[in-house]
């Protein structure tokens, strides 16, 4: 499980995970609670949950790399920095 957001604990307090569940999904998990002047009793709490099925990941992470390198500036350098950040494996080919 990745934390996406630091965790707060005060007056509000949110939580945003990212994980790979049992079954291959992708759960995005998304909590906040705390004191709100619009709530009805001065507290409120949201917490909302998206999947994603394993089967829809490739087209998922396509959509994602698409949105990271639109306009093509840089790609290769950036596709390839946000690889070795993350520790995922990629191969570079060149030919002159």
């Amino acid at each position: 499980m990745l934390e996406l957001s630091p965790r707060r604990d005060g007056p509000r307090y949110r939580r945003v995970t990212l994980a790979v569940a049992n079954d291959g999904s992708l759960v995005l998990h998304a909590h906040e609670m705390g004191g709100n002047l619009e709530a009805a009793w001065g507290v409120d709490d949201d917490e909302a949950t998206l999947s994603v099925p394993s089967d829809q990941l490739g087209r998922l992470a396509l959509a994602l790399a698409a949105e990271v390198l639109k306009g093509g500036d840089d790609a290769l350098a950036r596709l390839s920095g946000i690889c070795e950040a993350h520790d995922v494996r990629c191969r570079i080919a060149h030919w002159t």
